[in-house]
């Protein structure tokens, strides 16, 4: 039997934006921002507000970088998943074998989303694993 609502492994591409403040080539301040350098002050922590006002306020403290912008984007693969028997939404990653055991019910499952019988039943033929279904 087949998971529910499998969905394929896909590329996912992060992309964060952060002004910078620096004092020296080896310090200063970072704060997150939006693409257009916009600061969202009532998101940050009271001790992270006063150290970006105090970067506001103190423009010549910071030599090199004054109110930089900067973008960080990162790439990663998110695994494949889908909906176990159980109603768990799980990654199919390779955990063991090829396969992965839902952490709700124990379920186990390949890295296609096909029902597989748990380890200890599995047959070993030389290189071959033979999958009972």
């Amino acid at each position: 039997m087949m998971i529910k609502d499998f969905k394929p492994s896909e590329r996912v591409t992060k992309v964060e934006y952060e002004l910078l403040f620096y004092v020296d080539a080896g310090g200063g301040y970072a704060f997150p921002c939006d693409e257009n350098g916009n600061v969202q002050l009532d998101k940050m922590n009271p001790y992270a507000q006063e150290n970006y006002k105090y970067c506001m306020e103190n423009p010549e403290k910071f030599p090199y970088w004054f109110n930089h912008k900067h973008k960080n984007s990162w790439s990663y693969r998110e695994p494949a998943s889908g909906i176990c028997h159980c109603g768990e939404r799980i990654p199919l990653i390779n955990e063991y074998c090829g396969a992965c055991e839902c952490p709700n019910c124990g379920q186990w499952w390949n890295m296609s989303g096909d029902e597989l019988n748990p380890p200890e039943r599995w047959e070993d033929y030389g290189d071959v694993i033979d999958y009972e279904y």
